[in-house]
This record gives structure tokens, C-alpha cells and sequence, in this order.
């Protein structure tokens, strides 16, 4: 269980959080591109699965705020 209160750690995950928004801004472009060949129902599911996966990025990045906290007592500014 090595890593579990581990503030470096967490704080990786805000890191990696802006990766997840790069990407979801990338699927936005792919399918507003004129060049898009996809069907609107593949649209709307590269749209939502980006979504989700931009809300997951965001619910850790508050998970690794709160770890840090537990561990140093101090409160990131968000």
C-alpha cells in the first residue's frame, strides 16, 4: 500500500488532470473538423466518453487535494 498517503503523488494527479482536458479539447476539434466523416451518433459518443473522462480527471484531482491535506494540513488553492 506504498503511495497511499503520498502528497507528491497527489499532486501528480492535478498534472495529469490537464492531459485529460488537452485531450477532451482534442475530440472537440476532431469532430467540429469539416473533414469529420463520422456519423452524428459517433459524435455524440466521442463527445460524452471525452466529457466523462474530463469529469473523472476532475473528481481526482479533488481526491489528491484532500490526501494532501490529511497528510501536510494544508489547503491547496484551487
Amino acid at each position: 500500500m506504498s503511495g497511499v498517503l503520498d502528497p507528491e503523488l497527489a499532486a501528480e494527479l492535478g498534472r495529469r488532470d490537464d492531459e485529460l482536458d488537452a485531450a477532451h479539447h482534442q475530440l472537440l476539434d476532431l469532430i467540429q473538423d469539416p473533414m469529420w466523416t463520422g456519423t452524428i451518433t459517433a459524435a455524440v459518443d466521442v463527445t460524452l466518453l471525452g466529457r466523462f473522462y474530463e469529469r473523472f480527471g476532475d473528481h481526482t484531482v479533488i481526491v489528491g487535494r484532500r490526501v494532501i491535506f490529511l497528510v501536510t494540513g494544508e489547503q491547496l488553492a484551487r
